[in-house]
């Protein structure tokens, strides 16, 4: 289990999956998945002027937990965070979750 530390961030980003569900389809977007919780939300701030959302990873994908991406702009995304070296995987929603692209080696909750 996420050190306390990540308490803050994980209700946050429970609470923008929240809003977003309400406002928004979550079907149409790819979903970028991470190893561990620092990695997410080193993605999350370096994507900050992107296009994205951020929540926590549906269970579909990881059970533990994590910080997804969510973006229309797959290419866009995915050009940056190899730039940066940043291990990840993309899933799509569609009839359940399905992996698209990408390996994560190592998936864990981390810290």
């Amino acid at each position: 289990m996420a050190e306390l530390k990540y308490l803050p961030a994980g209700i946050r980003l429970h609470l923008k999956e929240i809003v977003y569900k309400i406002t928004d389809n979550l079907d149409e977007y790819y979903y970028f998945h991470f190893k561990d919780i620092p990695t997410g939300l080193k993605v999350e701030k370096l994507l900050k002027n992107e296009n994205i959302k951020s929540i926590p990873v549906p269970d579909e994908i990881f059970e533990d937990c994590g910080v997804a991406i969510l973006t229309k702009e797959k290419d866009k995304i995915k050009e940056i965070l190899l730039k940066e070296n940043i291990e990840f995987e993309i899933w799509v929603k569609k009839d359940g979750f399905k992996k698209i692209e990408g390996e994560i080696k190592s998936k864990s909750c981390k810290i």
